[in-house]
């Protein structure tokens, strides 16, 4: 198996894992999508950086914002939320105790892994409960989010099973957005709608295997396009 990018366990949480082939679910989701394919392409096997476009980037403030109050980081600066979506994260989204924010995972396939962060995991002794947040059109993402062919937050769930915890509550936290640009103004500018919808993604051993023959299968595609890339390089 050969893929672009090698797992490097710079946390030192998974020194088994260490130099095993990589990838993870977003590299994964954009291989499989002919519209994505090219910008994977260039920015795994020719190292370009493809810019995210502007609804990524409000979904990683909106994550950041999140984990920043969740670990209690007063020193972290947001640059893209309005007061208002300051509020409405603060109305939506609750902060358990005993709760990890961007805890990393990293699922064993034997010949690769799949590394990941987990938007919140609330640990109840030996139960973790999963949650991924997401921002989006609420009348758009729901039936995305909810549909089997998602299997994010699987992946997460099989990957703390591995490490030896019981999956209680696996789910999408879908934070409502509107607007279509960062420096739009009007109805055009772009902001969470305080609209918000959790989307239980029930975890099973059998839909986690089912998760992982699809991870295995697009991994296989992605190493042969490495492999004669690297070939034709050569």
């Amino acid at each position: 198996m050969k893929l672009p990018k090698i797992y490097e366990d710079r946390n030192g949480l998974f020194p088994q894992h260490k130099g095993k082939p990589k990838a993870s679910y977003s590299q994964i989701t954009s291989y499989r999508d002919e519209k994505y394919r090219h910008d994977y392409y260039v920015q795994y096997f020719l190292g370009f950086q493809v810019e995210g476009n502007e609804f990524s980037s409000f979904g990683n403030a909106t994550g950041d914002f999140i984990a920043s109050i969740g670990e209690k980081n007063e020193g972290y600066v947001n640059t893209l939320l309005s007061d208002e979506d300051i509020e409405h994260i603060k109305n939506m989204v609750g902060f358990p105790p005993n709760c990890k924010y961007e805890d990393e995972i990293c699922a064993d396939f034997q010949d690769f892994v799949v590394e990941g962060y987990i938007d919140c995991a609330e640990y109840v002794g030996n139960v973790v409960n999963i949650m991924d947040y997401k921002t989006g059109n609420i009348t758009d993402k729901v039936k995305y989010y909810g549909d089997k062919s998602y299997g994010q937050t699987i992946l997460y769930a099989r990957a703390k099973e591995e490490e030896g915890f019981e999956i209680g509550y696996c789910g999408v936290h879908l934070l409502g957005r509107k607007g279509s640009s960062l420096s739009g103004t009007g109805n055009f500018k772009m902001r969470l709608s305080g609209e918000h919808q959790h989307i239980p993604t029930p975890y099973s051993k059998a839909r986690a295997k089912e998760v992982e023959e699809e991870i295995r299968t697009v991994v296989k595609q992605i190493s042969t396009d490495y492999e004669t890339y690297l070939k034709f390089i050569e």
